[in-house]
């Protein structure tokens, strides 16, 4: 076992990319420092990839352990079921999954943590290109490209240890506004790269809409904080991508929001 370390922090990201630019195995694999793996966990993607020579990227399945392992595997297996209602992942003799371009469409809505815990071919992975280093949610932005770019499949068995103890810096609570912002970068960065890549060109109108999805999602999150011209900015976003007459009944909402204020303000002030 090698120990490589970089001068400074760097982050997951680009711990992960360097990971990968140091080893030599055909296969990669990737485990977080405070996770564990299933005894079975290798041998298990390693399976699905021998039998199945088109098959580039396996994700795995995640069983969350600690104090907090409750909450996180309910809400993991609740985004699971939608993602794989969508997905529609046909089953192989292995019981494996596999998908066709219909991870691409759950994903752009979803990325539930098994599709965050692949096991991936080297020369797909370097085609797929690594972990992009200033994206906040650069495993869900990795997964997404996978389904893009790769054959992929999914064993469902709970063969990646999960610790979930509050001890994930990105995922605490008060950062929920650097997640919606990193999920609207995501989607406009697929959008950009589907109106200057032929071959993904047909994605156009989906990325379009994703991204009209997560400015909405920040809109909503603004109006609940109270910031309402900054929700009313991010709402005028979302139109400007897809233009949905029935998001218009939000707006009245937040007007009548501003309205209510601005009589309580009157009044106070009387």
């Amino acid at each position: 076992m090698r120990i490589v370390r970089h001068p400074y922090a760097r982050g997951g990201a680009a711990a992960k990319n360097t990971g990968v630019r140091e080893s030599c195995g055909k296969v990669i694999a990737f485990l977080d420092d405070d996770d564990l793996y299933a005894p079975t966990y290798i041998s298990r993607a390693l399976g699905v990839l021998d039998r199945h020579p088109e098959v580039e990227v396996v994700f795995m399945g995640v069983l969350w352990f600690g104090e907090r392992a409750t909450w996180g595997q309910q809400a993991y297996r609740n985004s699971m079921e939608k993602v794989l209602a969508t997905a529609q992942g046909y089953e192989m003799e292995d019981e494996a999954l596999r998908f066709d371009d219909r991870l691409v469409r759950a994903l752009i809505q979803s990325v539930p943590m098994a599709f965050q815990r692949p096991v991936v071919r080297r020369d797909a992975f370097e085609r797929i290109g690594g972990y992009r280093e200033g994206c906040l949610l650069w495993d869900c932005d990795w997964a997404i490209r996978a389904a893009l770019n790769g054959a992929a499949a999914l064993v469902n068995e709970e063969l990646y240890l999960q610790r979930a103890a509050a001890q994930g810096y990105s995922s605490r609570p008060d950062r929920r506004m650097e997640h919606l912002l990193s999920g609207i970068e995501i989607r406009e960065a697929l959008l950009k790269s589907s109106k200057e890549n032929e071959i993904l060109g047909h994605w156009q109108s989906v990325f379009r809409v994703a991204a009209a999805n997560s400015w909405f999602s920040l809109a909503y999150w603004q109006y609940l904080m109270g910031n309402h011209k900054e929700s009313f900015a991010a709402w005028c976003q979302s139109q400007r991508y897809c233009f949905r007459p029935w998001q218009f009944k939000f707006l009245a909402r937040l007007f009548l929001s501003v309205l209510h204020l601005a009589r309580y303000a009157d009044s106070e002030n009387r």
